[in-house]
């Protein structure tokens, strides 16, 4: 049986979710009390009374502390817990923060001719697509007598995304010079960077730890694993078609599906024997693509005439927002409905959805938008 999501457990409230105003009128309740039971009289308060200014100001001091308290409590909760707490949640089950990874390229270097000597590429050696990010090789590359070009690793000096999907030739300027290098490019599409693990991500593999002390094969495990490996990877799905096989499939951030490279080294990751039980047969495969369009009509309110340039960019924006939305979970349904809310929550008054249309989607699948979205302001309506 798959865990419930950590978002399905209750919330809860260390401090009862007493807020400033209860907490000020326990305050003067308890003043009042107190002043009777010790001089016989009633306390009567006026709003500009010396001493009930002072005491609306510990209330206030008062409600921090509360406050403080209840994070405190909340800290040691993994529904809660962020940055160092959560890290020391993590500790509890031998679980560390994923650092941030560099994207890698490969570069090739030619020189302007051929020559009788070994021409010498130092390691180290800096490229740029002169927009202020470097890579830089991973290697000393030794370009023999009568060669013209060589090839060589290099990485980003930078770890995260930032270094990721620079295009084939688009690192073509040399920072550090080398006698006889003409010219430089990379011949691979750079990949692999990913930004330090976040706390939501952190939080799930902390979740689904006790899940991975066995290796006897349940889905939480491969997705803990299959997490573990790349801190890139957002969502999972593991199947058993039948007995002793196991099918996965997974996403990279913002719901981009994974190159075979990565495919393949996640397969043999899982092939490892500390965990993968050994009567499973593991099978890593790239989400399937199921295609939709978008065309919609929307239109606004008469009171909103004024606003109706900054409600087309906030329409637009929720557009984009939708379609990231559709592709970041494996098996999530196209659905119109969600199109529909996103556009009314961006401002709009009314929408006309004529594409897509509701769809189910297979369980190892992902829906992915074919082409452009088409979104048509209509104009103002009555309100």
């Amino acid at each position: 049986m798959a865990l419930k999501d950590l978002k399905e457990y209750p919330d809860v409230s260390f401090i009862e979710n007493m807020s400033s105003e209860e907490i000020q009128e326990h305050y003067m309740q308890a003043m009042q009390e107190k002043y009777q039971e010790l001089t016989g009289k009633k306390l009567i308060l006026h709003d500009a009374d010396p001493l009930k200014l002072i005491a609306q100001a510990d209330c206030l001091l008062l409600y921090q502390i509360a406050q403080y308290a209840d994070r405190a409590g909340k800290m040691a909760l993994l529904k809660y817990s962020y940055g160092d707490y959560l890290e020391n949640i993590g500790a509890l089950k031998g679980i560390r923060r994923i650092e941030g990874s560099v994207a890698r390229t490969k570069l090739r270097f030619t020189l302007s001719i051929k020559r009788i000597s070994t021409t010498v590429i130092p390691k180290g050696t800096r490229v740029t697509a002169n927009d202020g990010v470097y890579f830089e090789t991973e290697d000393i590359l030794e370009i023999l007598p009568g060669e013209i070009s060589g090839e060589v690793a290099a990485y980003c000096k930078e770890s995260g995304n930032i270094g990721n999907g620079y295009g084939l030739g688009s690192l073509n300027i040399m920072v550090d010079p080398v006698a006889y290098v003409d010219s430089v490019e990379n011949i691979a599409v750079s990949e692999g960077g990913a930004d330090r693990e976040s706390d939501k991500t952190l939080a799930e593999r902390i979740y689904l730890a006790p899940s991975a002390w066995s290796t006897a094969g349940p889905d939480d495990a491969y997705k803990y694993w299959v997490k573990t490996y790349d801190v890139a990877i957002t969502d999972v799905r593991v199947f058993s078609p039948e007995p002793g096989i196991v099918e996965i499939y997974f996403l990279m951030q913002d719901g981009e599906l994974p190159d075979q490279a990565i495919i393949d080294g996640v397969e043999s990751f899982l092939r490892q024997e500390d965990v993968r039980p050994l009567t499973d047969l593991v099978m890593v495969k790239r989400p399937e693509e199921r295609h939709y369009q978008i065309d919609a009509t929307y239109y606004i309110n008469e009171s909103d005439r004024n606003r109706a340039a900054v409600i087309v960019k906030q329409v637009d924006a929720a557009v984009l927002e939708y379609i990231k939305w559709q592709r970041q979970k494996i098996g999530r349904d196209i659905n119109p409905d969600e199109l529909r809310k996103v556009m009314v929550m961006a401002g709009a008054k009314r929408v006309q959805v004529r594409s897509p249309t509701f769809e189910k989607i297979p369980r190892n699948c992902v829906a992915v938008l074919d082409g452009e979205a088409q979104v048509i302001y209509g104009g103002v309506e009555d309100d």
